[in-house]
């Protein structure tokens, strides 16, 4: 199930690359005087790449309700879920807005338009793309949610900018390896001008991953020892080959180009040289999509780690119950759950959570456990439980020290339904 929601997040990811590259590289990057015929291919493919989201979109809305109800989901268990759950609803609102922008460029397409309304339908897609962050990993993090939200959000359109431009600029390009182009000046004005784009979008990567890695992260103990921290260090390695290829592009490839604008004419070896190294560093942004897939489904680092300690039976010993040995003692800590309250029942699958913490020696945070397993963790007394199941629901918050693993002998726990 792992590698076929991997799967669909990657390929979801792709496409809406895909589609903010071409309308950007149509409306933004291609100059007025460019094949009459480019601009149309370039809608085509964003409209395509629009039809590819939406059914990657219904592949994952079945497989999440094949994960509730454990098997094929029934049309009134999916209808539920899109009607009452938060990610559910989130899922419903882009879908459509989906449809709509796929009609937009399709209407485009057939209207010949020009730059400025290819312009419009870029903007109209970034939102698109960033409200992939209202069901990301950020949205159950912790303390202050909506910058967690905003930089991932932020990271998946700076993402898509780079990418999606690269994957426009090594279609712009092609004939170029063909054939000599002429007139040369149109293909080296573009490449100047997704050059200043590539160059914003990977400052902003590099900012935004940098604290998204910390948020999830967190340590280089975690980085090293789960799965999630293990797929950042590949994903971190195939950016910085990718951004490698980035630089000689920037720093060889438009001489190149600038050069054959002075003549008027791209050369055919010269041409194949640029859209080779722009065709390996496309290559590598593939890979990096992968490894984005697969982090998506897996659960953030820190508490995965989480999940290994408490998962661990504790060691065998004579005199010393279970409990001795898996935590330590209170110290003073204390936490109690204010909200939800014993009993209480929600139509959503957001549940708000408030408590009160007195950390006493060694407290420093709560961990939050539903039904045993770890969903978060909180410093602040107030959040939000995410993706809770329909049912009934034990809800447990442990105290826990400052090095995120040795959880304290002081809990509170409550039962709440979703239905």
């Amino acid at each position: 199930m792992i590698s076929l929601e991997a799967s669909v997040a990657t390929l979801s990811y792709i496409a809406l690359a895909a589609v903010l590259g071409q309308l950007v590289a149509a409306g933004f990057l291609l100059p007025d005087v460019v094949p009459k015929n480019l601009r149309h291919s370039l809608l085509a493919g964003a409209c395509a790449g629009l039809c590819i989201f939406l059914a990657m979109a219904f592949v994952a809305l079945v497989i999440q309700g094949a994960k509730l109800q454990r098997g094929l989901p029934t049309t009134a268990l999916l209808w539920r879920y899109l009607t009452l759950a938060q990610s559910g609803k989130v899922w419903l609102a882009r879908e459509l807005y989906g449809a709509l922008l796929a009609i937009i460029v399709w209407a485009l397409m057939g209207k010949n338009a020009g730059r400025k309304s290819i312009r419009y339908a870029a903007i109209l897609a970034i939102p698109l793309i960033a409200s992939r962050s209202l069901t990301s990993h950020a949205v159950a993090v912790r303390d202050d949610v909506w910058l967690a939200v905003s930089a991932d959000a932020l990271h998946l359109v700076a993402t898509a900018l780079w990418a999606g431009g690269l994957f426009a600029l090594w279609y712009v390009l092609r004939p170029a390896s063909r054939e000599p182009l002429e007139p040369a000046a149109w293909a080296a004005a573009t490449v100047q001008h997704f050059s200043r784009l590539a160059l914003v979008s990977v400052t902003l990567l590099v900012l935004t991953g940098f604290y998204q890695s910390w948020l999830h992260v967190g340590s280089l103990t975690t980085l090293v020892n789960t799965d999630y921290g293990r797929t950042l260090v590949l994903k971190l390695i195939l950016f910085t080959a990718m951004l490698s290829f980035g630089a000689v592009n920037f720093l060889s490839s438009r001489k190149i180009l600038r050069r054959a604008a002075e003549l008027n004419e791209i050369s055919q070896p010269a041409g194949t040289k640029v859209l080779r190294r722009i065709g390996i560093e496309s290559l590598i942004c593939l890979l990096v999509f992968c490894a984005t897939g697969l982090l998506t489904v897996l659960p953030p680092g820190v508490h995965a780690l989480h999940q290994q300690i408490t998962a661990q039976p504790p060691a065998p010993s004579t005199g010393e119950s279970a409990a001795d040995k898996r935590y330590l003692p209170a110290a003073g800590a204390k936490v109690k759950i204010i909200a939800p309250k014993d009993g209480q029942v929600f139509t959503s699958d957001r549940v708000p959570l408030n408590f009160t913490l007195t950390a006493g020696k060694n407290g420093h945070h709560i961990h939050a456990y539903v039904d045993g397993e770890l969903v978060g963790m909180f410093e602040s007394k107030t959040g939000t439980l995410n993706g809770v199941k329909p049912g009934k629901h034990v809800l447990e918050l442990r105290v826990v020290a400052s090095d995120h693993q040795s959880e304290l002998d002081a809990f509170d726990r409550v039962e709440f339904m979703v239905k």
